[in-house]
């Protein structure tokens, strides 16, 4: 059930609707709520809520063990949160790397004259998996902490595994933010409505104006037979598939917080402006931060962070980065992605520590911070051939394309006109959104209700196609 298509929107208003209606009914609405996102799961598949919840099931009487083992006891807490860990990790190897993993084994002893004789059976990739079992994961680890209580209620803990408007594709909500809204009383004003739906309309815009008309006109175009076009041509698909990512990603971020919105509960921002970072470190501040916060706090900082030498700082960088690549996708595209990330991110930090402390980029003038913001956005630009590209040998023709001429024969008018206003809309003044957003709200319901017919409108007469489904989806 993807959030642009109309089964979604009806979906969500059942769900509002009745819980709502049960919003004196703490029990009640909380089964209502499960049941409804197992719904929304099983819409994909029906089979995998086992998986789901069975895995939710697991780290929940996990965490309840660690909550009653006393701190005199530290190896057997470590053992049983490391035993969690091992499971979660298990899961999202076994049906995303498993296969990955033995393929590459199998070339290194093809390499060196070996038959490996190994076979794996494809197996489907369950929708959301990498998203819930780090949301899982985290909540294990940080209950081992001592950060937060172990969660008595299983039918809650299933919920806040399954919760449905951020469960696929994030954003991922960690235990400290999602469940004690769990445990309150809802409340919801006329406020919290108008922002809410001015949020799902932004993000249906996104999604279907910007980010799929890109992607089939162009983006999908040149991925796909990239001799065909020039160097400029190529070029522009690139800034046309960075365009289409982000209104593709942010775009379900935002409805599945304008979603969540309606059922009184507030999610994790995801996105602050990526393209407006000055460095590839800010970049990764502003991009898909709760992935971001997430493999900083139970990764980098675990490793020792930026404390010690400088040295020891770009290791935990690189592991970091390529971590945050690999998470993508069971992909040599998807390592290397990560880890050049790492690499510019390392410099980065070398270059900063060569400033006086307290030093910022705040303190430069607005054009020292214009051409750091351009060559920043295109490094990011030029690494999405790695993200995008199936393979390597594919990644390297694309490249390669870039030195094809400069005709731009090929791009029409509409699609031009799509990435001017996309990139207008990103770089422009935060305020500007700010303020349109307080306009909608401050509209009565009437006028509220014919300006999301209008987004309607547009979004019918743009879409070519059938809903698209979200890129991220695919990891």
């Amino acid at each position: 059930m993807l959030f642009n298509s109309l089964p979604y929107l009806v979906f969500l208003a059942i769900a509002v609707a009745g819980a709502w209606t049960l919003a004196r009914s703490p029990w009640p609405r909380l089964v209502f709520l499960l049941a409804a996102s197992c719904f929304f799961y099983m819409a994909w598949d029906p089979r995998y809520i086992v998986l789901l919840l069975g895995a939710a099931t697991f780290d929940w009487g996990m965490a309840r063990l660690l909550d009653r083992t006393p701190d005199d006891r530290p190896g057997l807490r470590r053992a049983l949160m490391l035993g969690s860990v091992a499971v979660n990790l298990g899961l999202l190897g076994y049906f995303k790397y498993l296969g990955f993993f033995v393929d590459n084994a199998a070339a290194v002893l093809r390499a060196v004259g070996l038959e490996p004789g190994i076979a794996v059976a494809k197996v489907v990739l369950p929708l959301g998996i990498s998203f819930f079992t780090f949301q899982s994961m985290a909540y294990v680890i940080d209950v081992w902490r001592r950060q937060i209580p172990a969660e008595p209620n299983l039918a809650r803990f299933w919920l806040f595994a399954t919760f449905f408007p951020q469960l696929v594709a994030g954003p991922i909500s960690r235990a400290h933010i999602l469940l004690p809204q769990l445990h309150r009383a809802p409340r919801l004003v006329d406020r919290d409505v108008g922002e809410a739906l001015f949020r799902i309309a932004q993000g249906l815009l996104k999604k279907v104006v910007i980010a799929d008309w890109l992607g089939l006109n162009l983006v999908d175009r040149v991925f796909s037979n990239p001799g065909v076009y020039s160097g400029a041509e190529i070029l522009i698909g690139l800034y046309a598939y960075t365009l289409q990512i982000y209104c593709d990603f942010s775009g379900y971020t935002d409805v599945a917080i304008g979603s969540a919105r309606l059922l009184g509960v507030h999610l994790p921002e995801n996105f602050a402006r990526p393209y407006a970072a000055r460095t590839v470190a800010e970049f990764w501040r502003r991009w898909h931060m709760t992935l971001s916060t997430w493999l900083r706090h139970y990764v980098f900082f675990p490793l020792g962070g930026s404390q010690g030498s400088i040295w020891r700082a770009h290791r935990n960088t690189l592991i970091t980065l390529t971590l945050i690549g690999l998470w993508h996708g069971a992909n040599w595209t998807f390592v290397i992605y990560g880890f050049i990330h790492g690499i510019a991110i390392a410099w980065n930090r070398t270059w900063h520590r060569r400033r006086p402390r307290g030093w910022t980029h705040d303190q430069l003038p607005w054009t020292s911070n214009v051409w750091r913001i351009a060559v920043t956005f295109q490094f990011v630009v030029l690494a999405r051939i790695l993200f995008r590209a199936p393979t390597l040998g594919a990644a390297g023709e694309v490249a390669r394309g870039l030195t094809n001429g400069w005709g731009l024969a090929r791009i029409d008018g509409a699609t031009w006109a799509v990435l001017a206003v996309g990139y207008a809309a990103h770089w422009s003044p935060p305020g500007w959104v700010d303020r349109a957003r307080e306009r909608f709200v401050a509209l009565p319901a009437w006028a509220q209700g014919g300006a999301l017919a209008a987004v309607a409108a547009v979004m019918a007469t743009v879409a070519e196609t059938a809903a698209v489904p979200f890129i991220y989806f695919q990891f």
